[in-house]
């Protein structure tokens, strides 16, 4: 998705001379056609990134469009401040293009994993956050975010996630079934789709169906649509962040006012730093979050509502 998030920058730049893209000396070796087509509206401002957020505001306040571009914590944990009192406070249209969310880096280990960052933009008033799974996903949000005035975070993985169809959304209802299914539903974000599509495989191999919502838009988090998919008696809920993400906050506060008896459950990244180096895919399976730890969950969830059923009988 890295690549595509440059294609569409580049696209919108061909028609529109107020695009500027900013990086914080980095994402080479993948912006280099969008270095060359913009010219001087590409400005590398180095390893600066509390200096690229408050120039890009400053760039939003004379009329121009700036993209701010680098790895999610660098872009959020580093620069918050700025964020939140040059950007959000201030009502600066800037589009926060943030690389490598959750363990996507994860060789390089703690200080380029990003658990955290999803939750803190979520409770900026009126960012918009949108965590896409896959490039057509991304194409949707990064439209939306186009036709918007509010600042905007597009928490972006290195990889592609599964393939399928997205439907025509807003920001207020972006949440939608991608998988039918009657006994379990998997609410997934970004990455955590592709991962609950596998876990609803593994699951109908023991007879269970599994449906699967995606939720690509975080904020203004979209809890009614959620709603109106959700229609089986338990819910997994999966997020690569930690617990108190905006993913299953949301989930269980639609639940909660729905008045909705279903049992529920939250997966999330454990509260410490990953003691051990590893790839995303074994960070993603040391913290439960692949697709075998989804379906384990969901098993669990309905054991117990059968054996809570069958004390009731």
């Amino acid at each position: 998705m890295r690549n595509r998030i440059i294609e569409l920058i580049r696209a919108s730049s061909d028609g529109d001379a107020d695009v500027v893209f900013l990086t914080g000396d980095l994402g080479y070796s993948v912006v280099e056609p969008l270095e060359a087509a913009l010219g001087p509206r590409f400005i590398n401002m180095g390893v600066a990134e509390a200096n690229m957020i408050s120039v890009a505001a400053s760039l939003a306040a004379v009329g121009l469009k700036p993209f701010a571009y680098s790895i999610a914590p660098f872009i959020s944990a580093r620069c918050f401040e700025q964020i939140r009192n040059d950007v959000v406070y201030q009502r600066r249209t800037v589009r926060l293009i943030s690389v490598g969310s959750g363990f996507s880096y994860g060789t390089l280990g703690p200080s380029h994993h990003a658990l955290e960052d999803a939750t803190i933009m979520c409770q900026l008033p009126g960012m918009i956050v949108g965590n896409p799974c896959n490039s057509a996903e991304l194409d949707r949000l990064y439209l939306l975010a186009m036709l918007d005035n509010a600042p905007a975070y597009l928490r972006i993985a290195r990889e592609n996630g599964a393939a399928f169809d997205v439907p025509m959304h807003s920001l207020q209802s972006g949440a939608y079934l991608v998988r039918e299914g009657s006994d379990v539903t998997l609410v997934a974000s970004g990455v955590t789709v592709t991962e609950s599509l596998a876990a609803a495989a593994l699951l109908e191999r023991d007879g269970v169906s599994a449906a699967v919502v995606s939720v690509p838009v975080l904020a203004p988090f979209p809890g009614a649509a959620l709603t109106a998919v959700i229609r089986t008696p338990a819910v997994v809920c999966a997020f690569e962040g930690y617990a108190g993400n905006p993913l299953a906050a949301g989930t269980m506060s639609v639940l909660l006012e729905a008045h909705a008896s279903v049992a529920f459950a939250s997966l999330a990244a454990p509260a410490c730093f990953p003691s051990q180096v590893g790839g995303t895919t074994a960070l993603r399976r040391e913290a439960g979050l692949d697709a075998q730890a989804i379906a384990a969950a969901a098993q669990r969830l309905l054991r117990r509502g059968a054996l809570g059923a069958a004390a009731v009988a």
